[in-house]
Formats: structure tokens, sequence, C-alpha cells
């Protein structure tokens, strides 16, 4: 039978006394850091998740699933007006009614209805938009597509027919249409009775006269600036010792 020495029993209790100091710590460390963390959960405030823009967004861009991103946010800092994530698939589509900031919390009184805009935005300042029927020639038999630069030639009736002349004027709708891609679905060819074009004031006054009678519409190069000109006056050539009544001519 194995027997321990007074010094071999010393040790061995000495080092089970250890043992048991060292689990009675963790325990006493486990415990502690147990109590902490229910305390902090206990104290720690409840998030709620809000949509904001992930992104700056300008005043009437629309609002789509790409501009939004959830973000929590303690409880006591949200607003009444905060929208939450629920509320995400009753803006889609809708526009900004202000600049929005990149993360800013969305609320209902920045966000509206889209409104198409109005054909009178496309005008540049200064601009008049002006409506003319026009015949198949006129229109080419439908070569002249929204976009393109026109020159348009008629008479001065009031002026012994002196020639007008306005070049470089843009075609900015046909009918009721502002896009050519919209007259050209039409699959049996569709060609518009009239014809808008983007004038200045002084352009529009003299197109009125020309319109009083016929006038043509020459279709310009897309990429060319052209310059009005202007035909010389007829030379009526007298001719002196005729004996015929009338031997004048014009050229």
């Amino acid at each position: 039978m194995l027997t321990l020495t007074p010094k071999a029993k010393l040790a061995a209790l000495v080092m089970l006394s250890l043992a048991l100091s060292l689990a009675s710590y963790q325990l006493v460390t486990g415990y502690v850091a147990e109590q902490a963390s229910i305390e902090v959960e206990e104290q720690r405030e409840q998030e709620l998740g809000i949509l904001v823009t992930q992104r700056d967004i300008l005043v009437g861009e629309i609002i789509n699933a790409d501009t939004l991103v959830i973000r929590n946010f303690p409880q006591s800092l949200v607003q009444d007006g905060w929208l939450r994530p629920e509320d995400a698939p009753s803006i889609l589509g809708l526009a900004s009614s202000r600049f929005i900031d990149r993360g800013e919390p969305l609320t209902a009184n920045a966000i509206e209805p889209y409104q198409t805009p109005r054909f009178a935005a496309k005008l540049r300042p200064g601009f008049y938009a002006v409506t003319s029927l026009v015949s198949v020639q006129q229109l080419h038999n439908g070569l002249v597509k929204i976009g393109d630069k026109v020159t348009l030639r008629g008479n001065n009736f009031q002026e012994n027919n002196k020639p007008l002349v306005l070049v470089n004027i843009p075609v900015i709708a046909m009918d009721n249409f502002d896009d050519h891609a919209q007259i050209d679905v039409n699959p049996s060819h569709y060609l518009p009775s009239t014809m808008t074009f983007e004038l200045t004031a002084e352009q529009a006054a003299k197109f009125e006269t020309m319109r009083m009678q016929n006038f043509e519409v020459w279709l310009q190069h897309a990429e060319s600036s052209y310059v009005s000109v202007t035909p010389s006056p007829p030379i009526k050539i007298h001719r002196f010792f005729a004996k015929e009544v009338e031997l004048d001519a014009i050229y």
C-alpha cells in the first residue's frame, strides 16, 4: 500500500487549495460578467429602423428602391414624422419636394407626387412654341422628325412679296407629340398635320407674316448651322430705241 509522507500530503493539499481557489475565481468572474451584461441589456435603449437616403436627392427627383436604406436610431431620437421601413412601398415613385442630404431621415413633408414637366419647361428662356398647319410636302413626306432643324422660307405680302427667311429653327413637336418615338410606334406611317417650332419673339413675328401665304420647309443638316441668304432683287433691263411697244425684260 502506497503511503504519503507528511511533506507530500502538504503539497497535495496546497495544490488542491489552489485549484479550488482558481475555480472559485472563474465562477465569480463569470457571474459578475453575466450580471453586468444583463444590466447593460436592461439599460440599453430600444432602436427603431428608419428610412434614410443613401445619397443626396435633388428637388423633383423620383424616389426609387436604390434611393432608400434602413438605419437604426435610438427610440428617444426618433421623431413622429420619420418614415419607417413599412412606408417604403407607398413612397416609391414619388418625388422629393426639397433637397435631401445623404443619410437624412425621410419625412412626409419632403415627398410629393411626381408631376410630369410641362411642355413649356422644354423651351429655352425667351423662346416661344409656335404651331402651324403643314402639308405632306412641307413634312418632306415624313422625313422631318422632332429634333430636326429647318429653314423656313416665305414672302412678306405687305412689302411686295419681299422674301423672308428663318434658319436653324428647331422642330420641337408635331401634332400633340413631343417625342418622335410617339409617332414611330404607329405601324401605319402616321403623318402629322401640324408642326411646332421654337422661335424667338422676332422670329415668331416674321413667321406670322410668312404663314399668311404659303411657306416652305427646308430640312437642314443635323450638325450644321446655316446662314440666312436673301435673294438679290430682280434686275430690270430697259432697252432704249426699241421699236416694239414692250421690250423691257426682268432677270
